[in-house]
């Protein structure tokens, strides 16, 4: 595979990483579909799906200047649901940024207050550790499929 091939095929990987919805459950077997290593696989797909969290931290303030859109958001918003996210933080975001998505996860956090390193850190910890996962269970599959 020459570079301008591995820069495409890991682009896409970025980019349905980052795309709502599919993220880090389509991008890793896109990726590895493509044929590029699990090291690749992994980066890519897991840079692609931080990014948004990134855009959300820095684009929070615009984002509420929005009439309509802090409106729809503060409608989401529950002192119960703060007061558990406040309790169980960085393992509320550990275990619940794989399953409800980043782009949720991210306007969640901020919309309930959280500390934005600990977001951003507990969220890559948990975008990683579901990505090698994932990764690994979907080689040991090939291995034992092919093999």
């Amino acid at each position: 595979m020459d570079l301008f091939e591995y820069i495409v095929r890991a682009a896409g990987a970025w980019f349905v990483g980052f795309f709502p919805l599919a993220e880090i459950y389509v991008a890793i077997p896109a990726a590895m579909a493509t044929g590029l290593d699990p090291v690749s696989v992994v980066i890519w797909s897991v840079f692609g799906n931080f990014t948004p969290l990134l855009l959300i931290h820095f684009f929070y303030e615009r984002m509420m200047q929005n009439e309509r859109v802090r409106g729809w958001l503060q409608r989401l918003y529950s002192p119960k649901f703060k007061e558990n996210v406040d309790k169980h933080g960085v393992w509320f975001v550990l275990l619940a940024t794989p399953w409800t998505g980043v782009w949720a996860m991210g306007v969640t956090a901020k919309l309930l207050g959280m500390n934005a390193r600990t977001l951003l850190w507990s969220s890559f910890a948990s975008i990683l550790v579901y990505g090698i996962v994932l990764t690994w269970m979907i080689q040991a599959g090939i291995s034992v499929v092919s093999g």
